[in-house]
C-alpha cells in the first residue's frame, strides 16, 4: 500500500488543530470528536509516518521539530481538500460551472442578459459566455455541439439535437398615443391603410403576413422598411416611421413606449431551443433551460 494511502484527513485535521492550540483536548473540541479519539488518530499518524509529533514535557504538549517541518505541508494539503469541498458544495448547489449559449440576436439584446443576471444573483461561481448569431449563420454551428444551449427561430437539421418549441405570437405596434382606441385586433384589412415596419421578406414571420393579406381578397402590405431584428422594428416605430410587426418577447419590453395591439389572424414567431445529444448535461444548464422554457411559455400567453 502506497504511503499516502495510510494518511487520511481525519489524522491531518487532528494534528493541524493541535498545532494550532497547543492542547489535545481543545484541538479534539475543535473538531467535534471525545480526546481519546484525537489522541488514537496523533497515534496512529505518527506510526504512519515513522517519527514523534508531539513530546508531553512537563505537563505540556510540545511539537517536535518534525512536526513543524511538516506542517506547512498538511496546511497545503487541507486547504486543498477544502477548496475541493467548497467547489462540491457550489455545483451541487448549482453555484459553480460553464454555461455556454448562442442565440439569435433579438433575445441576446436584452431578454437573456435580464433572465441570466436573476440567475447568477446567487450563483457567483458561474461562467457564462453569450454569443448572439444570426439564425442564418447557426447552421454551421449547430452541428460542432460547440455550446450547451442554442436558441433559434429556424430549424433545419436536427439530427443529434434535442428541441423544444415555443410559439410566440407576434402583435402590432404603434408610435405611442397614436393607435386608436376604438380598435383592437388589426388584421389585413385595417393594416393596409398604414406604413408597416417588418422584419426581411425572407423571416418567417414577414412570410406569414404577406400570406395573410394574401387570403384577405388580394390587399398588399406597405411595407416601406425592411430590417434584420424585432428591435430594429421597434426601434422605427418609436421613432414614429410606421407601424411594426414584432414578436410578443420584444413587445412585452416595451410596453411603456408604443401602442399594442393583437393581429388576427396571428402570425407566429417560433423559437426552438436546441442541446446537443449524446453529452451530460449540468445542473446548472438544466436550471437555466427550465428558466428560459418558463419565461418563453408565459410572454406567449400574455395578453395584451
Amino acid at each position: 500500500m502506497e504511503f499516502m494511502d495510510l494518511l487520511n484527513i481525519k489524522q491531518l485535521e487532528c494534528f493541524r488543530a493541535i498545532m494550532r492550540t497547543g492542547n489535545m483536548t481543545q484541538a479534539a473540541q475543535m473538531l467535534g470528536i471525545a480526546q481519546p479519539s484525537a489522541s488514537s488518530l496523533i497515534t496512529n499518524l505518527e506510526h504512519t509516518l515513522g517519527f514523534k509529533l508531539f513530546e508531553r514535557i512537563k505537563g505540556r504538549l510540545i511539537a517536535t521539530p518534525e512536526a513543524q517541518i511538516l506542517l506547512a505541508d498538511v496546511a497545503r494539503t487541507l486547504e486543498s481538500v477544502e477548496l475541493t469541498e467548497h467547489h462540491a458544495r457550489q455545483i451541487r448547489e448549482d453555484r459553480k460551472g460553464d454555461l455556454a449559449i448562442v442565440s439569435y440576436p433579438d433575445i441576446a439584446i436584452d431578454f437573456l442578459p435580464d433572465l441570466l443576471s436573476k440567475f447568477l444573483e446567487n450563483r457567483s461561481g458561474i461562467r457564462i459566455n453569450l454569443q448572439a448569431r444570426r439564425t442564418e449563420m447557426m447552421s454551421g454551428l449547430l452541428p460542432t455541439h460547440d455550446y450547451d444551449l442554442a436558441i433559434t427561430t429556424r430549424l433545419r437539421d436536427t439530427e443529434n439535437l434535442s428541441v423544444k418549441e415555443f410559439p410566440q405570437p407576434c402583435v402590432v405596434i404603434f408610435p405611442k398615443g397614436t393607435a386608436p382606441d376604438n380598435i383592437k385586433m388589426y388584421g389585413p384589412e385595417e393594416l393596409s391603410v398604414h406604413k408597416l415596419i417588418t422584419v426581411t421578406s425572407t423571416h418567417p414571420t414577414t412570410v406569414q403576413l404577406i400570406d395573410r393579406f394574401s387570403q384577405s381578397g388580394g390587399i398588399h402590405p406597405n411595407i416601406i422598411i425592411e430590417t434584420q431584428t424585432f428591435e430594429s422594428v421597434c426601434s422605427f416605430v418609436r421613432r414614429s416611421a410606421g407601424v411594426g410587426i414584432i414578436d410578443a418577447i420584444t413587445a412585452s419590453r416595451y410596453t411603456n413606449e408604443v401602442d399594442i395591439r393583437i393581429f388576427k389572424p396571428l402570425i407566429w414567431n417560433y423559437i426552438f431551443l436546441l442541446r446537443p445529444l449524446g453529452r451530460p448535461s449540468s445542473q446548472i444548464l438544466n436550471k437555466f433551460e427550465e428558466l428560459v422554457s418558463k419565461e418563453l411559455s408565459k410572454i406567449s400567453q400574455t395578453k395584451w
